[in-house]
């Protein structure tokens, strides 16, 4: 599978949808459901590749229509027109849903402020892969045994009651190379 992320990508919005729990005044944790992933515009220079459970690189020929390679293939039939409707730029987005477990030690706190920081860890467990081009969507969803780990660090502001809104910054340590801005909205029971 491609886990690396181009120069050129740019991260997709994702969800996530989870709990934390206040262990201590400073330190709190947490889970939940979240989805990333980034968008990126190639160009079909050389037959269309993929990357296998197994990081094997899988590559065939977006003109041909057969189906070598068992199930991931091209299996549509071929323009009249010639091979210059599948040469040039196209999309291409790729979407990781996971698992995500968190843990956050509060650096500064007061009444209309909190700084935080903390390591992620999330358990990957299904990709996505979509391309369009043109005329052309094809999508392809696949379990997968992945990982990804890091560090954010963030601030909470209260907004009115028991809502609140984190502001962060999402740095992976590992060569998925997640980093993004996040905001997230908070009900705090």
């Amino acid at each position: 599978m491609n886990t690396s992320i181009d120069e050129g990508a740019t991260n997709l919005l994702g969800s996530n949808l989870g709990f934390g729990y206040k262990v201590t005044d400073k330190l709190s944790i947490g889970m939940g459901l979240s989805q990333r992933g980034f968008t990126a515009e190639h160009g079909y220079d050389e037959p269309y590749c993929y990357w296998d459970e197994e990081d094997n690189r899988i590559c065939f020929d977006i003109e041909d229509d057969t189906d070598e390679d068992e199930g991931r293939g091209n299996n549509r039939p071929s323009f009249d027109d010639g091979e210059d409707e599948w040469y040039g730029e196209h999309e291409m987005s790729t979407r990781y849903e996971g698992i995500e477990f968190w843990m956050s030690y509060t650096l500064f706190d007061n009444d209309n402020f909190s700084l935080w920081t903390g390591p992620v860890y999330s358990v990957l467990y299904e990709l996505t892969e979509e391309i369009q081009a043109d005329d052309f969507t094809e999508s392809f969803t696949e379990e997968i045994e992945e990982s990804d780990y890091g560090l954010m660090i963030g601030a909470t502001l209260p907004i009115k009651n028991k809502l609140g809104m984190n502001i962060g910054y999402y740095h992976s340590l590992d060569e998925m190379e997640f980093n993004n801005v996040f905001i997230e909205l908070n009900l705090f029971l």
